[in-house]
C-alpha cells in the first residue's frame, strides 16, 4: 500500500496548477511511497490538457480523473478519496503548494505517533493564520486538549480508514463552510492528532492567475447560516457531553457569528442586508448556543454578544465601528546582540482611533466603557480569564512566502492605573534556530507584534521608539560559513525588519570608506565599526588597484575579525610589491559576490615600506576592479 495519496481537485486553475503540481513532484519523499490524484471538475480553460501532460510524463506517480462540473469542491475531493490508494490522504488545493519536505515530514510524524490526522504548519499570503496552533510540533492530541478548532481548512493529512469507517465525506453541491463541516467530522472522530510546527508545510495562497478564491465570495446570510447549522449538528451529534461541546461551540459563536457583525462593513452594508444578516445571526445565537457559551467570551466580544441577544442592531452597528477603530501601536528600541541572541525591547498600547484606549474603573474592577457598549456591567467586566488567556506574540514573517515564526517569551500585558492596556517586554530572537530549529532562510523578514485580549486580536509592525537611526549589522556564526543578519528600518515608513544573507543590503556597503586604514609593518588593518556580533569566518578581500590600467589589480585575501565592539579587516601585504601608488578597495563576502567599495585612501609602496595617504580623485580610479582579472597576492 502507498503511504500517501495527494488529492488535488481543480476547476479552471490556469497556470496555478503548474506551480501546485511542480511542488508535488519536488517532494523529498520517495516516489514509490506516494501518488498524486488530480480530479478535474469540468474545467473549460484547457487545464485538463495541462494536467494530462504531467500524467504522460509521470504515469507511475499521477492519475487524472475527469468528472462533470459540479461547481463546488466537495464532489471532486470525494472522488479523489474514492480513487486514492494511500494509507493517508493529503488534501491540496490547485492554487496552493507544498514545501519540498512536507510529505516526508508529515508522514514521519504520522507514523511515529500513529496519528489519525496530521496538520502541517500552514502559511498564507491572504488568510490570518497567526495563532498558537502551529507554534510547536505536538502529537497524541485531540480536539478537547489542543486548539485544533482554530484551524479548520481541509489542508490536512487524514488516515483513509478513518474516512471509510465513519463514512466521512465532504458536503457536495452549493455548500458554504464545507471545510469546517469536514474538519469537525474528522476531528471529533480522531483519537490521535498531530501538528507539525517545525516546518512550513503548506502554502495557502491567494490565487495568482484567473479569478478569486471561492472563500472570497460573499454568501447570502440565510444560506451561510443554514450551512453553519449543519456544522453545529456535527458537534452535537458526535460529542455526547454538553460541557465538552461548549469550548468548540464558542469558537463558532465568536468567529462565524460575532465575527461577521464586526468592523466598518456593518455600517456600509445596505440596510436590508444588514438587518437580514443580524436576524440570521441572532436566530442562530439564541436557539443553538447555551448561555455558558456566551458567558465564556472575552470582555470585548461578550459586550457585542449582549447587544446581539438584546436585539439592539443600532447599538451593535455603532459598537462594531468602535471595535474597528481599536488598533495596536508598537515600538522597538535599538536591537542589540546579547549572548548570541538578537534582543529587542518592545512597548505597545491599544488605541481607539488616535487616542489610547481607556477601560472604565469600577471599584477594584475594570470594564469596557459604557459609552461604547451600553450593556449591563457583567457583560463589560474584564475578568481574570481575560488577563490569564491574553496571548502575546512577536512574529518574524517572510516577505517571500509569508512563513511566520513566533516568539512569545519575555512579553507581558498590564492595565495601567488609568486603564490603558500596555504591553512591555524584551524578546530574544535566535536567527540560527528560529525557522523551526533551522537558521532563517535568506531574504527579508518583517517583525510584528500580535496581542489577543478580550476576544479581539490586533497586530502591529514595530516602529522606532524615537527618530529612526542606523542599526548595526550583526553577523552570526553557523555550522558552515557565516550568516549575515542585518536589522534595519524600512523606508519611507520606518518599520523594523531583518535582512538575512545580504538579500538587499550588502555587507560591503557598511564599510565606511572614509575610515583610515592603519599599517603595522606589512599588515593592513581597516576598522569596520558598523559590524558587530559573534566571531565568524566570513570571507573578505582587499584590492590594490594599480594606477596603470594595463596592470591587473592585486587581490589580498583578508581576515574579518568580529568582536562585540566592532570588526576589523586584516590583510597581509605581499613581499615584492612593485613601487607604485595603489587605490584601495575592499569587500566583505565571497569572491565574485557584490561590488567592492572604493576607499578614500591609497597605498604607496616604496622599497620595503608602505604608506597610507588620501586617495586621488582621478577618474580611472573610480572603476571597481574586475574579479576576472584579479591575481591573488
Amino acid at each position: 500500500m502507498l503511504d500517501v495519496s495527494v488529492v488535488v481537485p481543480f476547476f479552471n486553475p490556469s497556470a496555478n496548477l503548474d506551480e501546485c503540481i511542480e511542488s508535488l513532484l519536488a517532494q523529498t519523499l520517495a516516489r514509490e511511497r506516494y501518488e498524486i490524484v488530480l480530479v478535474d471538475d469540468g474545467s473549460t480553460d484547457g487545464s485538463d490538457v495541462r494536467a494530462q501532460r504531467y500524467v504522460d510524463a509521470n504515469p507511475d506517480l499521477i492519475q487524472l480523473v475527469r468528472i462533470p462540473a459540479s461547481g463546488w469542491p466537495g464532489r471532486p475531493r470525494n472522488v479523489g478519496v474514492d480513487n486514492a490508494q494511500g494509507r493517508y490522504v493529503q488534501f491540496v488545493d490547485s492554487d496552493d503548494a507544498l514545501d519540498p519536505r512536507a510529505l516526508e515530514r508529515v508522514l514521519e510524524v504520522a507514523l511515529e505517533s500513529d496519528a489519525d490526522i496530521v496538520v502541517g504548519k500552514l502559511t498564507s499570503d491572504f488568510r490570518g493564520l497567526h495563532h498558537p496552533v502551529f507554534r510547536h510540533t505536538v502529537t497524541g492530541r485531540t480536539i478537547h486538549d489542543y486548539p485544533l478548532v482554530e484551524t479548520l481548512t481541509p489542508h490536512k493529512m487524514v488516515r483513509r480508514s478513518l474516512l471509510s469507517e465513519h463514512n466521512i465525506r465532504f458536503a457536495e453541491g452549493p455548500r458554504h463552510v464545507e471545510d469546517e463541516h469536514f474538519s469537525m467530522q474528522v476531528y471529533t472522530r480522531a483519537t490521535s492528532v498531530a501538528v507539525v510546527g517545525d516546518l512550513a508545510c503548506y502554502f495557502y495562497r491567494r490565487r495568482r492567475v484567473g479569478g478569486r478564491n471561492l472563500g472570497d465570495v460573499e454568501a447570502a446570510p440565510v444560506d451561510y447560516y443554514r450551512d453553519l447549522a449543519a456544522v453545529l449538528d456535527v458537534i452535537d451529534g458526535n460529542i455526547a457531553d454538553p460541557a465538552a461541546r461548549i469550548p468548540l461551540q464558542r469558537r463558532f459563536y465568536r468567529n462565524e457569528l460575532l465575527g461577521r457583525l464586526r468592523g466598518n462593513q456593518m455600517g456600509d452594508y445596505p440596510a436590508d442586508f444588514r438587518r437580514d444578516m443580524f436576524d440570521q445571526v441572532r436566530d442562530l445565537a439564541t436557539t443553538r448556543f447555551a448561555p455558558q457559551v456566551r458567558e465564556g467570551l472575552g470582555c470585548f466580544v461578550r459586550a457585542q454578544s449582549r447587544l446581539l441577544v438584546d436585539d439592539d442592531l443600532d447599538g451593535l452597528t455603532s459598537y462594531a465601528s468602535w471595535l474597528a477603530s481599536v488598533q495596536l501601536r508598537a515600538s522597538a528600541m535599538q536591537p542589540i546582540w546579547q549572548d548570541g541572541l538578537l534582543t529587542i525591547d518592545i512597548t505597545a498600547m491599544l488605541f481607539s482611533g488616535d487616542d489610547p484606549l481607556h477601560l472604565e474603573r469600577d471599584g477594584e474592577d475594570w470594564l469596557v466603557p459604557r459609552e461604547v457598549a451600553a450593556v449591563p456591567r457583567e457583560d463589560r467586566l474584564v475578568t481574570a480569564d481575560d488577563l490569564r488567556l491574553a496571548d502575546l506574540d512577536c512574529a518574524t514573517v517572510s516577505r517571500a512566502d509569508s512563513q511566520l515564526w513566533s516568539t512569545t517569551d519575555g512579553l507581558s500585558l498590564r492595565i495601567t492605573d488609568d486603564g490603558q492596556l500596555q504591553v512591555t517586554g524584551q524578546v530574544a530572537l535566535d536567527p540560527l534556530s528560529l525557522q523551526g530549529g533551522a537558521p532563517l532562510s535568506d531574504g527579508l523578514w518583517d517583525l510584528r507584534l500580535r496581542v489577543m485580549f478580550g476576544g479581539l486580536t490586533t497586530t502591529s509592525s514595530l516602529r522606532p521608539d524615537s527618530d529612526p537611526h542606523t542599526i548595526e549589522c550583526l553577523i552570526a556564526q553557523v555550522r558552515t560559513g557565516a550568516l549575515p543578519i542585518q536589522p534595519y528600518w524600512t523606508s519611507p515608513t520606518p518599520l523594523l525588519a531583518l535582512d538575512i544573507g545580504e538579500w538587499s543590503h550588502p555587507l560591503t556597503d557598511l564599510i565606511d570608506d572614509a575610515v583610515e586604514p592603519t599599517l603595522k609593518r606589512r599588515n593592513l588593518e581597516l576598522p569596520v565599526p558598523a559590524i558587530a556580533g559573534a566571531p565568524c569566518d566570513l570571507p573578505a578581500q582587499v584590492f590594490l588597484l594599480h594606477f596603470d590600467e594595463s596592470s591587473p589589480p592585486t587581490m589580498l585575501a583578508a581576515e574579518l575579525t568580529v568582536t562585540p565592539g566592532g570588526a576589523t579587516l586584516h590583510a597581509r601585504l605581499p613581499r615584492g610589491l612593485p613601487d607604485a601608488d595603489y587605490q584601495l578597495w575592499a569587500r566583505v563576502g565571497e569572491p565574485g559576490t557584490g561590488t567592492p567599495r572604493r576607499l578614500a585612501w591609497t597605498l604607496a609602496s616604496e622599497g620595503r615600506s608602505f604608506t597610507v595617504k588620501p586617495a586621488s580623485t582621478a577618474d580611472n580610479l573610480n572603476k571597481p576592479p574586475e574579479d576576472a582579472t584579479v591575481t591573488p597576492a
